[in-house]
């Protein structure tokens, strides 16, 4: 009977109190939550590169940039003629940046096509996909699975992997991945061949977003910029274009460049603003499309006093 007073002399309606800034007491590490390789603040392709041998600076290799509790992210060159085996992945979408070279994706029944650089592909759950380097020299392309990928091949392919220790191969009927892609989830993207900010990947475990923007001078941030934190997951960015300048909690403020990849753990603080010259791009890459973005308090709400810390959390 009070609520429906309430709400009869004109007091929020429970949708609209739902859609409210609140303030909560979020936990957090009491220093800043540790790096853990291969993640690193800024891994730049000339260091990925520096780490392959010279027997293999032609050939294909693969080389795992992030890896976390959601997400794997790796740098792959695609020999000359070489390509992929034919695969599925089983619950949860991949997506792919071309850097360099030509890269013919053919994904489900779709008619294959040619990525080249600056190109972004995502490949549906439970949808038969392969990519192939078409070009004359080595391809490159940046690949992001979720962190519990379970990669599956036809029953047509001539040999499979090295299963997972306790693990072998078995053949299973497998029932038929998602019909559509849906809105914002097209099958691929020519990014730099028309720039423009928008998710590309929104799904269950994955979302790719392009943040677009210009700068009108050099300055660096602030180092009192703290930005935001994410307390449940890991985030991290592919710089397209341009260049963005980072604040991360316990890290010295840089600016990274495209092919860069710049990674900040769970519950650091982080900040990124564009930088010169003219517009820039990141992909923003985390595993949550409506994932909570926690702000320091404002000045009109300073940050009190911890209440006092009595008994186990709920779910402990």
């Amino acid at each position: 009977m009070a609520i429906a007073a309430a709400l009869a002399i004109g007091a929020v309606s429970p949708t609209a109190a739902f859609a409210q800034t609140v303030f909560t007491w979020t936990p957090r590490t009491v220093a800043p939550a540790p790096y853990k390789a291969p993640n690193k603040p800024r891994t730049t392709l000339a260091e990925v590169r520096a780490k392959i041998s010279p027997a293999k600076q032609s050939k294909t290799w693969h080389r795992q940039v992030v890896s976390d509790a959601h997400l794997q992210a790796s740098w792959v060159q695609l020999a000359a003629g070489d390509q992929s085996p034919a695969m599925f992945i089983s619950d949860t979408r991949a997506a792919f940046i071309v850097w360099e070279g030509s890269v013919e994706f053919t994904i489900g029944n779709q008619a294959p096509f040619t990525a080249t650089k600056g190109f972004m592909v995502q490949v549906p759950a439970r949808t038969q996909f392969q990519m192939k380097n078409i070009g004359a020299v080595p391809s490159l392309h940046f690949e992001v699975f979720t962190a519990d990928a379970r990669i599956t091949y036809p029953q047509t392919a001539a040999t499979l992997p090295k299963p997972l220790p306790r693990f072998t191969w078995e053949l299973t009927r497998q029932d038929p991945g998602p019909e559509a892609l849906g809105t914002g989830n097209n099958t691929f993207r020519d990014y730099l061949g028309s720039p423009s900010a928008g998710a590309f990947v929104s799904a269950p475990g994955l979302f790719l977003n392009a943040i677009r923007g210009q700068a009108f001078n050099c300055n660096m941030q602030s180092p009192t910029a703290l930005g935001h934190r994410h307390i449940n997951y890991g985030e991290f960015w592919f710089i397209m274009e341009g260049q963005i300048q980072y604040n991360i909690e316990g890290v010295d403020p840089f600016v990274s460049e495209a092919g860069d990849i710049v990674y900040v753990p769970a519950g650091r603080w982080h900040s990124a603003a564009n930088y010169c010259p003219g517009f820039d791009t990141r992909i923003a890459i985390n595993p949550f499309p409506t994932g909570t973005h926690n702000w320091p308090p404002t000045a009109s709400q300073p940050n009190p006093p911890v209440p006092p810390i009595s008994g186990k959390g709920w779910l402990d």
